[in-house]
């Protein structure tokens, strides 16, 4: 607001400085918008009431318009996962996979699938990235896929990291779901 005050102030005497003040103001207005977008994906809302679809294919939307990556979410309608823990172990997994795709990776395009058959859920994450070769990473190299593998064994799953045929990295998290 003191911004767009000073906008108005300028514009009579300057309009150079009443611009960059009113881009002061955008650049302001923008970075407030990304912040709320990154402070409802530490806390999904849209996780505990809508349920992990909504909030995988709400984390798909935010990562496109935050990084301007082709991010796509598909899902089969059948999966349900009643257990919260799940749900929020699954939304970080698949939260850490994307950042690093989009981070480490420079991928491009990203998809992010959850399906279900009964008795199990699968979520898996692949991109179109640099790739990622496991046994040439060292391991104090970072803390993502020891957090990714953590969260998939505290929901009795399991994690695997491989290279996509075409490039780039597939995550896929394998877990026991009773609610199938």
């Amino acid at each position: 607001m003191l911004s767009q005050v000073l906008e108005k102030k300028l514009a009579p005497r300057s309009k150079d400085g009443a611009a960059r003040a009113a881009n002061i103001a955008r650049l302001v207005r923008d970075a407030i918008i990304q912040t709320r977008a990154l402070a409802r994906g530490l806390s999904p809302v849209t996780l505990e009431s809508e349920g992990l679809a909504s909030a995988l294919h709400e984390h798909a939307m935010n990562q496109e318009r935050i990084f301007g990556v082709h991010c796509r979410f598909d899902y089969d309608s059948q999966v349900t996962v009643s257990n919260h823990a799940m749900a929020t172990h699954l939304f970080r997994l698949a939260q850490e996979a994307v950042s690093n795709a989009i981070k480490h990776g420079k991928a491009t395009e990203i998809s992010i699938h959850l399906k279900a058959d009964p008795g199990w859920i699968y979520l898996g994450i692949s991109d179109n990235g640099a790739g990622f070769d496991l046994e040439r990473t060292p391991p104090s190299s970072g803390m993502g896929v020891r957090i990714m593998k953590f969260r998939a064994g505290m929901i009795g799953g399991t994690l695997s990291i491989e290279r996509n045929a075409q490039g780039g990295v597939l995550v896929m998290c394998s877990a026991p779901n009773p609610a199938t």
